[in-house]
Order: C-alpha cells, then sequence, then structure tokens
C-alpha cells in the first residue's frame, strides 16, 4: 500500500517531536534512533526514510526550532503599535525564548558540538540576522536611530543580541531585563 503525501508529511512531524523530545531529555549523545522511532510509533526504518542519520535528524529539529524562534520574534514585533515597541517585543521575544529548555539544550549546548560552529551560525543566522536588519531599517526609517541602519550595524547588533541569549540560556549573566535595556540603548546609541 502506497502512502500519501500527507501520511509521509505526519510521520516526518512524529518523528521530529519525538526526536526533539529525546534530544532535551537526554542529549544528542545520549540520544539513540531506536528511543526516538518508539516514541515517534514508527520504525527505524521509517526514521531513516525520513532522516538518513542521527546527525541529519537532529540538524531538522534544530532548524525547527530556530524557525520557530523566528516565528515567534516576528508575531512580538508585529503586535506592536510602532517600530521602536516592535523592535523592543522582536528582542523581548527572543531573550524568552533563548531561556526554554529545548532551545537552550539543542541550541547552545548539542547545536554547536553537533553541526560545527560555522554550519550552526550560519543556520542560526539566516533567519535572525534578516529580521535584525529589517527591525533596524524600520527604526532608521523613523529617525530612531543616531547613525543609518546598515548591514555592519546589523551583523554588530545580531552579534550582541544572541551572546545575550547565549548568558541566559547559560544562566551567567545579567538579568534579562539588564540585558534588554543595554541592549535597546546600545541599537538607538
Amino acid at each position: 500500500m502506497r502512502r500519501s503525501a500527507e501520511d509521509a508529511e505526519a510521520t516526518r512531524r512524529a518523528v521530529l517531536a519525538a526526536a526533539k523530545a529525546t534530544f532535551v531529555a537526554d542529549g544528542y549523545a545520549d540520544a539513540s534512533t531506536t528511543a526516538i522511532a518508539h516514541h515517534a510509533g514508527v520504525t527505524r526504518g521509517a526514521l531513516y526514510h525520513h532522516f538518513p542519520t542521527k546527525q541529519v535528524l537532529f540538524r531538522a529539529v534544530f532548524v525547527d526550532i530556530e524557525q520557530e524562534l523566528n516565528r515567534s520574534v516576528l508575531e512580538a514585533a508585529s503586535a506592536a503599535s510602532d517600530p521602536l515597541a516592535a523592535f523592543i517585543a522582536g528582542c523581548a521575544a527572543y531573550l524568552d525564548f533563548a531561556i526554554r529548555p529545548d532551545y537552550r539544550r539543542i541550541v547552545t549546548v548539542d547545536g554547536p558540538a553537533v553541526l560545527g560552529q560555522a554550519e550552526w551560525h550560519a543556520i542560526d543566522a539566516e533567519l535572525g540576522l534578516a529580521s535584525m536588519s529589517a527591525g533596524l531599517a524600520a527604526l532608521g526609517s523613523a529617525g530612531l536611530l543616531s547613525r543609518p541602519a546598515s548591514p555592519a550595524l546589523a551583523v554588530l547588533l545580531f552579534g550582541a543580541l544572541t551572546e545575550a541569549g547565549l548568558a541566559l540560556a547559560r544562566r551567567d549573566g545579567p538579568s534579562r531585563q539588564e540585558l534588554l535595556d543595554e541592549f535597546i540603548a546600545l541599537a538607538r546609541g
């Protein structure tokens, strides 16, 4: 019996959800594809049909979390009434997301080790840098920046906000509010 595209996508989503939960609970190194398949309610063959290796599966989970983060940031910014409020809301949404256990484990702990620093950064920056650039462009258009929005400014501020999120995820730095306040002052300054 041939499965439909909808069935295949449902299986893929079930495997991703089970993998995410397993990677968060056990970490990448201790997560087994047997356990992931069991939790997803599929055979290992079905898992490997969609994801040929555990690393490919991890990358898919990582990308899924990054896309969810980007949606959260854009939704928060879209709900705001003006460019400054939108920029602050988007940055705050990122910081709130950074302390989630799934983000912390998959993106900040296992991500660099499993994917390598270059791929980890490329995936993160592909979405986040575009959002930062758009936010700065809106601030610049509203006359709320002391300098023109530029690609260089976006890279620098994206790096600063990323590090703030990593500090929150590690729980080894200033509070979320301190980081957000200083980041907004830096961006506008």
